[in-house]
């Protein structure tokens, strides 16, 4: 495991808002870094998909005008067939699409808490009203259950770009 600094609480409220809003920028980022990342892996899956099942299609159609095809070309066929059917299944089953969706719609939430925590971080007189942080950390708390996983991988990722690259938008 890395060598990760000793946690230290925050000791008044501004020290409280500050790691509030930087956890809620990076899981506002991680989950849209997660969708962006399924919606890639769905977009491959389609292809792949597509590909092989246009083969096996035309492979059928031209075997059934041709008398003699080869074992090989029918084994071929019929492998390629096995495939089609297993990525297309995959693609069913792993359900990149939906799980990109619900990453998305988290890193908005996360990304709506974010904003609404800087607000009260500058002083915002209408953000301020009375019992903002329990409000504010009974939403965090909800989004952290409702929200997908995203595993640590991906999420040291993103804190590593957001620590190096000042070009990551936070305004989204």
């Amino acid at each position: 495991m890395k060598n990760l600094p000793a946690y230290e609480p925050p000791v008044d409220e501004q020290q409280l808002l500050l790691k509030w809003i930087r956890r809620a920028r990076e899981s506002q980022m991680s989950h849209y870094d997660m969708a962006d990342l399924l919606s890639a892996r769905d977009r491959q899956m389609g292809w792949l998909v597509t590909v092989l099942a246009a083969f096996v299609g035309t492979a059928v159609f031209a075997s059934l005008n041709t008398s003699g095809v080869s074992f090989e070309i029918r084994l071929l066929v019929g492998l390629v067939s096995v495939v089609a059917a297993v990525s297309s299944a995959l693609q069913t089953y792993l359900r990149y699409a939906e799980r990109a969706e619900k990453h998305r719609a988290a890193g908005a939430r996360y990304g709506a808490v974010r904003r609404r925590l800087e607000a009260v971080f500058a002083g915002d007189a209408d953000a301020l009203n009375g019992h903002y942080l329990s409000a504010i950390r009974e939403e965090l708390d909800r989004l952290a259950q409702d929200s997908p996983n995203v595993p640590p991988r991906n999420f040291y990722r993103t804190q590593r770009a957001l620590s190096t690259d000042p070009r990551r938008s936070t305004d989204a």
